[in-house]
């Protein structure tokens, strides 16, 4: 995907975009001073989207690892997110960016039936504009998967989370206290029993499952910092899960649960 289209910051989010930015240099030369420069060449920055700060509800997401993706995460998936088309598909026929933004749309909209949201194409129209949507994202690990394979790499995540807890102070937790979102959703990182990623952002605390099959979980992420309100669900590319039961209508449920106490 080539950069075409320019990504612009309102003024009062240029701040925020310099310390986003300023923590990932920071990271990146630690990771280069800390293991193979053939891994170091994969780090792959992130952070939020123009106009992340204006919504009614701050989002961050948090996923597994960068597809393919060279240098900047954000401003990749914009100029992909803008012209509607994804690697080999469409917006709309890829799960994993669609439904981020049906999530979005419809917390940003007063919890709208799901078949009341715009196809992602027409989200895309004014996404990261005065009038339209935004987010934040980070990777739990931010070196690109070059396999090409859409599977998670686990060696190479586990590579990043190993080099990331030799810093000095958890960056992770630095990243989401820069974003301050009112809500995180992670996407199964842990994936079973046997890994527990999570403890590398904080504590989860106060679980609560919501939808038909407690298909969602909503928590308290304690970090250093402070706490935040955290809902893990199936990873948003998750065969055989389907958008609305799965994902979206829990999401709802549990948002209205923990955001309106």
């Amino acid at each position: 995907m080539k950069s075409s289209i320019s990504i612009n910051y309102p003024n009062d989010e240029l701040s925020l975009k310099q310390a986003i930015d300023e923590l990932n240099r920071e990271w990146h030369n630690f990771v280069c001073k800390n293991c193979a420069s053939d891994l170091s060449s994969l780090y792959v920055s992130d952070g939020f989207y123009p106009y992340y700060t204006h919504q009614k509800i701050k989002i961050l997401f948090i996923g597994k690892e960068a597809l393919e993706v060279s240098g900047d995460y954000i401003e990749e998936l914009f100029n992909a997110i803008k012209s509607g088309k994804i690697g080999n598909k469409t917006l709309n026929e890829h799960k994993f960016h669609a439904l981020m933004l049906y999530v979005v749309y419809g917390l940003q909209h007063n919890y709208v039936d799901y078949k009341n949201i715009p196809y992602a194409t027409e989200i895309s129209k004014d996404f990261a504009t005065p009038n339209g949507i935004s987010y934040a994202f980070m990777n739990l690990s931010k070196f690109s998967n070059e396999s090409g394979n859409w599977v998670s790499d686990d060696a190479l995540i586990d590579s990043f989370l190993r080099i990331s807890s030799m810093l000095p102070e958890n960056y992770f937790a630095k990243e989401i206290e820069i974003l301050n979102p009112d809500l995180i959703i992670g996407m199964n990182l842990n994936e079973d029993e046997k890994k527990d990623r999570y403890k590398f952002l904080g504590e989860l605390k106060y679980p609560t499952h919501y939808g038909n099959k407690g298909q969602v979980c909503a928590q308290k992420l304690i970090t250093r910092y402070r706490e935040y309100n955290f809902i893990d669900c199936y990873h948003f590319s998750a065969p055989n899960k389907k958008w609305n039961e799965d994902y979206y209508s829990p999401i709802v449920t549990a948002s209205k649960a923990i955001l309106h106490m």
